[in-house]
């Protein structure tokens, strides 16, 4: 039985395939409620295999159920999904959905997609690191194949620029179906406030908050108030990190009212239904590149224009909503939101694109929607040196190979390979990998701890599932080298015989809290390093810790040997 309601697409569904289908390229653009991503595929299924690119995993979920129950097709054979940890397709899936990621990890082993007919590449505006090489890659077997189809589709997005890209692709532009939103400004006020004065008798108030953090303090605060109404109102959060049950729980419509608490991947990923009012806090929390420091680090920062109007629309998807923003409606938001290639780490991205084949070391070899900035590709390359994927002409290793096997950062790779895929190293590559947090202890602790979350242990037994060298946890010394060789370039020092204070590589000066294990080492690697706030004052501190033995410090294969200037109390990588 199938169930599907009308969407503003619908009319232009065979325009869209008989474009596709003589110029085997378009852009779409589609505003919020179109109905691009449950309508576009399957409209283009008759020519073969379609592959769909999103960027969360949430949505790569609900999407494919979407569209099996809009067709009547079982969920995992005509219609599935594909992610990072989690698959359900099989030889028949005709439509198949997908993290971008999973992209990269196919063209290792065909470079020309030929299980395909059709890529599609949803909500590209986001611009994620894995958009933007998917892009790239797919745009290279389509130009290696006459019988490849490229689509790029987006609710906000520079559809000329994309076109002209592909080589003047044809641009579709659809336009969606909103009801008015009466937007408000409540600068100073909070979320759970918000909440309250705008709740409305029916239907789900919609929250965005930075993270999951934010979302359980709101969660926690909102309950009681809630409770005291008399009538039941649940309170749901939705974010990334989430299971999928409780995924699907926050998306999935059901009777009685009900409060959301989300991040941005409720902004175009994923739809709630039955929103008429937005709770907008202003920000999100996006990855950055601290290159002092060597690692991203997500921090908190005002959302941009489009994305503020993406939110509020949300409101208005089925009647007249409201929207509510928490700041002045004098702020001046940024036009667009940044391109992640130019805020993250990319040694993952170009040792990707040096074993696809292609030369990311050289300006212009390699044919990016837009280039990465230098410095970050040259700290990428100095990266993937010192953990010897690549060799002095960027060349791909051995090692490299074996790192590129594993769907984790090439750190966490190496951890793994170097403790020879242990339960303790998957299990560090999982944590380390979804963000898990942790209070002041070193990383062997965590990972050995009988509280270590359930979750993330089922993701390290799935990273090592299908290995022949799959051993519980051995040698600890062993695990600790393999970090030492996972992230070399964050060895520190401690500064006097005792006590907390130690320095980075970098030159910074960093605590590491008494209850850590390592704290009586000299040296210590510094996986985390946070800034927190001491006295009035933002002070460094290693949250995350490993233990590095002297003998360890040694020169590696590229001649990179660390050395303690005691006139400067600096540690320095020296090659």
């Amino acid at each position: 039985m199938t169930s599907r309601t009308p969407l503003p697409i619908d009319g232009r569904l065979a325009e869209i395939a008989s474009v596709v289908a003589a110029r085997r390229s378009a852009v779409i653009t589609a505003a919020p409620g179109a109905g691009k991503t449950t309508r576009v595929p399957p409209a283009l299924a008759g020519a073969g295999p379609v592959l769909v690119l999103q960027p969360r995993r949430v949505a790569a979920r609900a999407m494919a159920s979407r569209v099996a129950e809009e067709h009547g097709w079982t969920l995992g054979r005509e219609v599935g999904w594909h992610v990072r940890f989690d698959r359900r397709f099989t030889r028949e899936t005709r439509i198949l959905f997908a993290t971008e990621g999973i992209l990269t990890a196919r063209l290792q082993t065909d470079p020309l997609l030929s299980d395909f007919a059709t890529i599609i590449i949803d909500e590209f505006h986001e611009r994620s690191i894995h958009a933007d090489l998917g892009l790239a890659l797919a745009k290279q077997a389509w130009a290696a194949r006459d019988d490849l189809r490229l689509v790029v589709m987006s609710a906000t997005l520079d559809a000329d620029r994309v076109a002209a890209y592909l080589g003047d692709a044809p641009v579709v532009r659809v336009e969606g179906r909103t009801f008015p939103v009466a937007v408000s400004y409540q600068p100073g006020m909070t979320v759970e406030d918000a909440v309250m004065s705008a709740l409305p008798a029916t239907g789900a108030t919609l929250c965005f908050l930075p993270g999951a953090g934010e979302i359980a303090r709101a969660q926690t605060s909102l309950a009681p108030r809630l409770a005291a109404l008399g009538s039941p109102v649940a309170v749901l959060p939705l974010y990334g990190g989430l299971g999928a049950d409780a995924q699907d729980a926050a998306i999935r419509p059901t009777p009685g009212r009900r409060v959301i608490l989300a991040t941005n991947l409720a902004e175009t990923t994923v739809t709630v239904p039955d929103v008429t009012v937005v709770i907008d806090s202003g920000v999100h929390k996006v990855a950055r590149y601290d290159a002092e420091r060597g690692v991203d680090r997500l921090v908190t920062e005002r959302i941009s224009r489009d994305s503020a109007e993406q939110r509020s629309g949300r409101a208005g998807r089925v009647r007249e909503g409201r929207a509510v923003r928490l700041w002045d409606a004098r702020d001046r938001l940024r036009e667009h939101r940044e391109a992640e290639i130019h805020r993250i780490d990319l040694a993952g991205t170009l040792l990707d694109v040096v074993g696809w084949g292609g030369d990311p070391w050289t300006a212009g070899a390699f044919d990016w929607y837009e280039p990465p900035p230098p410095a970050a590709t040259s700290a990428a390359r100095e990266l993937l040196m010192a953990l010897e994927a690549i060799d002095r002409s960027g060349r791909l290793t051995p090692i490299g190979r074996q790192l590129r096997k594993l769907p984790v950062h090439p750190r966490l790779a190496r951890l793994m390979l170097g403790d020879d895929m242990n339960l303790r190293s998957a299990r560090a590559a999982a944590w380390l990998s979804e963000g898990g947090r942790a209070p002041d202890v070193d990383i062997a602790a965590i990972v050995d701890s009988p509280a270590f979350p359930r979750h993330l242990d089922q993701l390290a037994r799935s990273l090592i599932r299908d290995r022949d060298s799959f051993r519980e946890n051995e040698s600890r010394s062993r695990f600790e080298r393999a970090v030492f060789a996972a992230y070399p370039d964050r060895l520190a020092r401690r500064r006097e015989p005792t006590g907390d204070r130690f320095v980075l590589a970098s030159g910074t000066g960093a605590r590491l809290a008494k209850s850590s294990g390592a704290l009586s080492h000299e040296f210590v690697v510094a996986l985390e390093v946070r800034s927190l706030h001491s006295g009035g004052a933002e002070e460094p501190r290693i949250t995350v810790a490993s233990p590095v033995e002297p003998e360890w410090i040694v020169p590696t294969s590229r001649e990179v040997v660390h050395t303690f200037d005691p006139a400067a109390r600096t540690l320095r990588a020296a090659g």
